[in-house]
């Protein structure tokens, strides 16, 4: 497991790099009072980024054939939250979870043999 504690710079500079420019990722006012969110929403793509960095961590001696994920509901920058993962049958299975334990996202990664 790994704790992520979301700050407004690794949001910004997130959407800065892959080009996204909604202002719910790095406008804490318009994030709040437009779009009516608690906080700063997380970048899925930076979510399941950070999942990737946590499994090749772990199992960097290994070839990576397939990356998937599915984002279940939103993380913001109000509270930390927690990148997970374990050895399936076929690679392994990976986890963002928020604050009270709920799963954020899901994915799964499978090696070249």
């Amino acid at each position: 497991m790994r704790h992520i504690v979301p700050d407004p710079t690794q949001l910004f500079r997130f959407s800065a790099l892959t080009f996204n420019a909604h202002r719910i990722h790095y406008d804490r006012d318009y994030a709040r009072n437009v779009e009516f969110y608690p906080g700063l929403v997380v970048q899925g793509p930076y979510i399941a980024t950070l999942l990737l960095d946590h499994l090749l961590r772990h199992a960097s001696a290994v070839r990576l054939r397939s990356f998937r994920f599915r984002a279940n509901s939103p993380l913001f920058d109000t509270a930390p939250f927690d990148v997970c993962l374990a050895k399936s049958e076929n690679g392994f299975d990976l986890w963002a979870s928020d604050a009270e334990r709920r799963e954020a996202m899901a994915a799964n990664a499978t090696f070249v043999e």
